[in-house]
């Protein structure tokens, strides 16, 4: 990877991040629109189709799994695990516990106003699968659902040869999920969006997701809600001090290694401190599985950046809003980093603990999405309702400013409205 120099090369380093991203998209839109397309004139078969063309299927399986499929999928997993995926649930379901909004209620003369809190009837929870099994994202996704009260959970993964991780299974036992479909990509959620064969049209989507999953979502909103653009995986660490360029070198792969199209970056005063872990990244990425994934993550999408001043590392760290962000050193400047998805301080609290156990949502904006969202939460799942009720009190006091407002404005019948209103006895 390069190393950056920020005083020098800050408005190239941004343009080099933020043109990965849009290369990203514009690579894959034509792709998305042309499997919406067929999905559309198709219809079912089209499911099976992309099921059989990316998913290796070699024959047609129903798209939604049976109860007896999930059950046996829960008992086949050692008992060790399925306690770890319970521990998973339980702290996840905690910390969420508390997130969910309040009713308001304002009141003024001749004037009540109720702001409430109502879910969504019905959620689609999207699960990555085609890499790697995501048991964690199961639970992201389903416990703040269940949280608001949302009636109906649908959950849709990738199905390698038609079947289904049985980790990703044994959490939607744990947490009582029984609609499940084999359905996972841009397709997923195009099926989930217009209601496809047996798979209905839901109200929200959400989950994190590829490129493609990310481009579909895009596309959707406003058909249907969606969480945020959550795509492929970010992740920018600034170290203020030396810190061990190994652990630096696991977490920085870590992110790498969910998707080539991955963005991590280290910040860091010292070229010589990024230069070791540079060197501690060739030298463990060859124990990795997924080194493949993780090189091409590294060379086409990481940066290393070196800073004098503090402000400018703060500054591109504002302007990245990555999704993840890891500060170690001085803990203070936490109050200055913005708009990160999330913000893991301290050398004892690497990213990949905070995406499985310490129980807060790793479904997070990316793309800079974190500069105007947050991550997945009980409230994604509410919709604000207002209820209004003005007495005759109200209207004589402000009835005549109003009509007033409504004549400025050239609306006419408002103002009649008003003024009938304050005539009525």
């Amino acid at each position: 990877m390069k190393i950056w120099d920020l005083e020098r090369e800050y408005d190239r380093l941004i343009p080099f991040i933020s043109e990965g991203r849009e290369r990203r998209k514009a690579s894959i839109g034509p792709a998305v629109q042309k499997i919406k397309k067929e999905l559309l004139a198709h219809g079912e078969a089209a499911l099976v189709e992309f099921s059989k063309r990316w998913d290796g299927w070699e024959k047609e399986y129903p798209l939604k799994v049976t109860e007896d499929e999930i059950r046996e999928a829960a008992e086949a997993i050692p008992h060790g695990d399925r306690a770890i995926i319970r521990g998973m649930i339980q702290n996840v379901r905690a910390f969420h516990r508390f997130q969910k909004s309040k009713s308001r209620t304002y009141r003024s003369r001749g004037l009540l106003v109720k702001e409430e809190f109502v879910p969504v009837e019905k959620a689609m929870v999207y699960v990555p699968g085609g890499t790697a099994p995501y048991p964690s994202s199961v639970t992201m996704g389903v416990v703040p659902a269940q949280l608001a009260g949302v009636k109906e959970i649908f959950l849709a993964t990738p199905a390698k040869k038609g079947a289904i991780n049985p980790y990703i299974l044994a959490a939607c036992s744990m947490l009582g999920v029984t609609e499940v479909f084999r359905i996972g990509g841009a397709q997923a959620v195009f099926a989930f969006s217009f209601g496809i064969g047996p798979i209905p049209k839901v109200d929200i989507i959400v989950g994190p997701g590829n490129a493609y999953v990310e481009e579909a979502k895009r596309d959707v909103y406003g058909r249907v809600g969606i969480d945020m653009l959550a795509g492929p995986s970010e992740l920018v660490v600034l170290a203020t001090e030396a810190f061990s360029p190994r652990l630096l070198a696991w977490d920085l792969m870590s992110q790498a290694e969910h998707d080539e199209m991955a963005m991590v970056g280290l910040i860091s005063p010292s070229e010589a401190h990024l230069r070791e872990v540079e060197q501690e990244i060739d030298s463990l990425i060859g124990s990795s599985p997924r080194a493949a994934v993780t090189r091409k993550a590294l060379d086409e999408n990481g940066f290393l950046a070196r800073y004098k001043d503090i402000d400018k590392a703060i500054s591109l760290v504002n302007a990245i809003a990555p999704e993840h962000m890891e500060l170690i050193g001085d803990e203070a400047l936490g109050e200055r980093i913005l708009y990160p998805g999330i913000l893991y301080v301290g050398p004892s609290t690497p990213v990949a603990l905070g995406d499985y156990y310490i129980g807060t949502n790793h479904v997070l904006p990316t793309s800079g999405a974190g500069r105007f969202t947050g991550g997945l939460s009980v409230d994604t799942f509410l919709r604000r309702k207002m209820v209004v009720k003005a007495e005759k009190e109200f209207i004589t006091r402000y009835g005549d400013n109003a009509e007033r407002l409504a004549r400025i404005e050239g609306l006419f019948a408002h103002g009649e409205a008003i003024k009938a209103r304050k005539e009525s006895k």
